[in-house]
């Protein structure tokens, strides 16, 4: 039996505009989709916030959009970990380009192959990465650390599952804290070039700037900082044989054909 995905778009209700955009891009897709009304606040009750703990953690406080931001990915993961009726979902948020021929399908179908839980099909910056093989004429890369920014990702039941049992005392921001793969199990993986984009627009999730710290909360944030560092230097050595493994049957380049546009 063929692997199954649904569409999910973290979209705001009064976002018309951002909606009319991806009802013009998603209008010939043959995978089912729809729009999530993002929450406000931190609404999910499974979700805590402490600023004092987050200030030690991730050195600032997080706005309430960002929270915003946060309890609606976490509730579109929670939902499709407890109610969702494919093998996999791709979250879309609502400020992005995407490429409708790109063959979400095969994506999947290389995510069952793979035992792939977890794959961005977008980056925010430039971030270390190895790569282990093609995805017809493009790459599959496992960052070492994370590209920020959640527009776009692919995940798996056990993905979510994963995701849902880390993420519910906010430690940082949503996308920072789903690249968490050394606390997740959860490598990042990617698609590369993405088949998204972000659009150059006006930012609705202003962010608080970092400061204000007192001296034991620096330091505490110092300490934290670099404890996360040096887990992540372990699990990315913990992930050499992984990837050594990968590359042993990964996907050779192939030009894309009429067939593969037909099948996507």
């Amino acid at each position: 039996m063929a692997n199954s995905i649904e569409i999910v778009v973290i979209s705001l209700e009064k976002a018309v505009e951002r909606r009319q955009m991806i009802l013009g891009q998603f209008s010939g897709l043959t995978i089912p989709w729809s729009f999530f009304d993002a929450q406000t606040c931190l609404a999910n009750p499974a979700l805590s916030y402490d600023e004092p703990h987050i200030r030690r953690k991730f050195g600032r406080t997080l706005s309430v959009p960002e929270l915003a931001v946060w309890s609606s990915h976490f509730s579109v993961i929670q939902r499709f970990l407890e109610q969702g009726q494919t093998d996999y979902l791709l979250v879309f948020e609502d400020d992005v380009i995407f490429d409708a021929s790109f063959p979400l399908r095969a994506v999947v179908d290389l995510c069952e192959a793979k035992a792939i839980h977890y794959i961005r099909l977008f980056g925010m910056y430039y971030a270390d990465a190895v790569r282990l093989g093609f995805f017809y004429d493009r790459s599959i890369i496992r960052y070492k650390s994370s590209p920020a920014g959640a527009q776009a990702y692919v995940i798996s039941k056990e993905g979510a599952r994963r995701l849902v049992a880390s993420m519910t005392s906010v430690e940082a921001t949503v996308d920072l804290e789903m690249d968490h793969f050394w606390k997740t199990g959860l490598p990042i993986y990617a698609v590369f070039p993405f088949p998204v984009i972000e659009r150059f627009s006006s930012t609705s999730i202003p962010m608080h700037q970092p400061g204000g710290l007192s001296g034991g909360e620096k330091r505490a944030w110092l300490y934290n900082r670099a404890r996360r560092r040096l887990s992540k230097m372990r699990e990315n050595r913990r992930l050499l044989d992984a990837d050594a493994e990968f590359r042993k049957s990964s996907m050779v380049f192939k030009q894309i054909q009429d067939a593969d546009l037909q099948e996507s």
